[in-house]
Formats: C-alpha cells, structure tokens, sequence
C-alpha cells in the first residue's frame, strides 16, 4: 500500500462509534484493485514509498480470494493479447502468477507483484478522476459510478 495512498483515504478510514464502510487497510487496498483491474490501470509502486501490510487475504476477503485471483489472470492475459485458448501462454502466465503451495494467497512473488501493480494503477486512476474523499458514504457512491463505468468498457468484465 502506497504512503501517499494512506494519507489520501485518511478520512474515511477512522475508527468511529458505529462501524464504518472501510474498516481495514485491505479494504482499501482491494477497492484500487478492483479499479486498476477494472480500468486496466497499473504501475509500479516505489517499494521506498509503499510498505507491506497484510500477506494474505484478510478474513473478510477470504471468500472473495478465487474471484480475485481469477480476475488478476484474465487481466494479465488480455494485457499480453492472449485468451485461455492460446494454452502454452496462458499455461506460462498461470505458473508465473500462481504457487498454489502458498496456503496463504495462493499466488506467486510475481503474482503478488502484478496485483500490487494493479492496486497502484487503480489509486492512479482514483486519484485522476476524483478530488481526496472526506466522507466514506461520498466516496463509495462516486466509486461505484466510475468501477461500473470501467467495468461497461472493459470487455472482460
């Protein structure tokens, strides 16, 4: 999770008396996700600017974990202009991204890496389309408006 990231979801991760939307830096962390898979947005964060924070997927998100993981590869063929059809690549692409010895996230160094790419591009395209939210129930609304926008436009989704 980039620093600058934090600090720019910093309002509307805070602890409250109820419970907010956001409760965790991996929900964060997943909302970029979706959007930098979504927009086919990613780059690569600067390791001295961004800091692990979670190394496997939190309890909330364990059930959304195959999703995720599916979408991560269906991404990163249509990156290279490849389908499932063409198997010798798409077989290359899954053992470089899944290490199903991993019982934690059941993806590869490289795998990790590309969807930490995906989660910076997504708070790229964020922070390009929106000023810094102040109020989570703001945020999620303009959220799903751009997500389902990407979402229409990349026809993998």
């Amino acid at each position: 999770m980039r620093h600058e990231a934090r600090e720019w979801f910093s309002k509307i991760k805070k602890p409250t008396k109820d419970t907010p939307p956001i409760n965790t830096d991996f929900d964060l962390y997943y909302l970029c996700l979706m959007m930098g898979l979504a927009s086919k947005n990613k780059s690569t964060p600067d390791p001295s600017h961004s800091a692990d924070f979670v190394d496997r997927f939190v309890k909330q998100h364990e059930r959304q974990q195959n999703l995720i993981i599916g979408l991560l590869i269906q991404a990163e063929l249509s990156d290279k202009s490849l389908t499932l059809d063409d198997k010798n690549q798409a077989k290359k692409i899954l053992k470089d991204l899944i290490d199903p010895t991993n019982r934690f996230t059941s993806l590869t160094d490289d795998g990790m890496d590309k969807m930490n790419a995906y989660a910076s591009g997504g708070f790229d395209y964020l922070q390009s389309k929106m000023p810094k939210p102040y109020f989570a129930e703001d945020f999620l609304i303009r959220y799903v408006e751009i997500l389902k926008t990407e979402m229409d436009n990349n026809h993998n989704w």
